[in-house]
């Protein structure tokens, strides 16, 4: 199961990909990173970012885009990776989760919220150190495969 530690310990190190092949942005509460899904005003976190799942009018971000985590029909919605590992499908498709070969489902509005989070925690204690670096999952999961 995750917890925040989990996310903590990936903080700038994962990745978000569309299974179209597209790079959707660094998992990251890093707010000044070009590529981090937290940046609100770059590509990959703003609301108006071409790459960004925040775009409610864009490929990624809109409720009827075919490669968006919040379409709820969505066959093939962005992928989480860390250390090339698929580790978490992004969507709020639910009827997805016996397709997805045991990758575990996460609602795209909690992960923005908990790196937003961290985001505000780091700013408040400054940057931490994860407690322990380990790979958390072993999946060859192919978002393009049907």
């Amino acid at each position: 199961m995750l917890n925040l530690e989990f996310f903590a310990a990936v903080d700038g190190m994962a990745q978000l990909w569309a299974a179209d092949g597209q790079f959707l942005g660094v998992i990251s509460s890093d707010q000044n990173n070009p590529y981090s899904i937290n940046n609100l005003h770059g590509d990959y976190g703003s609301s108006n970012g071409i790459y960004s799942i925040r775009n409610s009018a864009g490929l990624y971000g809109n409720t009827s885009g075919i490669y968006s985590p919040y379409n709820t029909n969505c066959l093939h919605p962005p992928i989480f990776y860390y250390d090339g590992q698929a580790v978490l499908v992004v969507t709020k498709n639910l009827s997805l989760e016996k397709q997805v070969h045991g990758l575990i489902l996460i609602d795209p509005d909690l992960l923005l919220a908990v790196y937003g989070n961290l985001s505000n925690f780091e700013s408040k204690i400054g940057r931490y150190q994860p407690v322990e670096k380990r790979q958390f999952f072993n999946s060859t999961f192919s978002p393009a495969a049907s």
